[in-house]
């Protein structure tokens, strides 16, 4: 279940990084072919990037306090 917790903690932090590069870079006109795609097919995460990243610490605060109870239980 951790290995999990951090997989998704990883897809969502890659999430949040390239939804908050095509933001800007949508804003600023450069490279709008990839750009304009990505915030079209998902617009939620181009509206707010941030989202996603506190999603994702929230999930490796999880997965540290998994880690500590399991070596705990050691």
């Amino acid at each position: 279940m951790a290995n999990f917790i951090l997989l998704i903690t990883v897809i969502l932090a890659g999430a949040s990084f390239v939804s908050y590069t095509a933001q800007d870079i949508a804003a600023a006109g450069y490279g709008e072919n990839w750009a304009s795609d990505a915030c079209s097919l998902a617009p939620f995460a181009c509206q707010n990037p941030q989202l996603m990243a506190y999603v994702s610490g929230g999930f490796a605060g999880l997965w540290i306090l998994m880690k500590f109870v399991a070596a705990l239980r050691d």
